[in-house]
């Protein structure tokens, strides 16, 4: 592994999980048995995340606002996939130290109760632990963060409890639904598309990126290594020069 010393820690890694329906193609399978195989991916990734580098944060897109508009069948399946690991992974998240949270529009009628119930269980169970950090973004757009956002400020305003003088960088990122959540460090799209889908816009404004062309149902430890070995090798210099 590259030798990390004197260089920016990765503290927060984020995975646009990538290239399930293609994966499943390649293998004359259904869409729906890539996005099973995606779920599987992600405990031994997270995993390796926190145990093996020692990130502390670990961040996966699951489901976007835009993903609405996808066939409904598909749509249940992911949504029952999502039961699936937390009603799995519960107990390793718990065992491990590690604080669940899942970020997003959540109060959409179209979500279903189950599914909220699900969403808040692993979250109640887990909001005291301190040692690692699971952000599943659900029902997430990175434009509808920042307007809804904004509008919470807005309001804060009308009703004298803000003021213009108060809001900056800092204090609007306290608004978002990422908030307490640190800037993403490492951004890894796999399947090699090269861009970032309306996803945490604006948390990634200074993140290394990295697009493997891997997919995400076989992106597996030495594809990670590859990414954070890189993230290392770079020369992060957040707009200022070194002398």
């Amino acid at each position: 592994m590259t030798d990390t010393a004197g260089k920016k820690k990765l503290n927060h890694i984020l995975f646009i999980m990538d290239g399930n329906g293609r994966w499943a193609k390649q293998r004359l399978l259904p869409r729906t048995a890539g996005h099973a195989a995606g779920v599987k991916r992600i405990k031994e990734i997270a995993d390796t995340c926190f145990k093996g580098y020692g990130i502390p944060y670990v961040s996966l897109f699951c489901f976007s606002t835009e993903n609405w508009n996808r066939p409904q069948g598909e749509i249940a399946t992911l949504f029952r996939l999502l039961k699936q690991f937390f009603a799995s992974n519960i107990d390793y998240f718990k065992s491990i130290g590690c604080r669940v949270r899942v970020l997003g529009e959540l109060d959409d009628p179209r979500i279903p109760q189950d599914i909220l119930r699900t969403i808040e269980d692993a979250m109640e169970q887990t909001k005291d632990l301190k040692v690692y950090n699971f952000n599943v973004l659900f029902n997430y757009g990175g434009r509808q963060d920042i307007v809804q956002a904004t509008k919470k400020f807005a309001l804060l305003y009308k009703e004298g409890k803000a003021q213009l003088k108060d809001l900056n960088t800092d204090s609007y990122a306290d608004l978002l639904w990422t908030a307490g959540l640190p800037p993403v460090d490492l951004l890894v799209r796999t399947s090699g598309e090269l861009r970032i889908s309306n996803c945490y816009l604006y948390q990634v404004a200074y993140a290394e990126m990295e697009f493997p062309k891997t997919y995400w149902p076989a992106f597996g430890k030495e594809d990670l290594k590859e990414a954070v070995d890189e993230y290392y090798a770079r020369d992060r210099r957040f707009g200022a020069i070194k002398q």
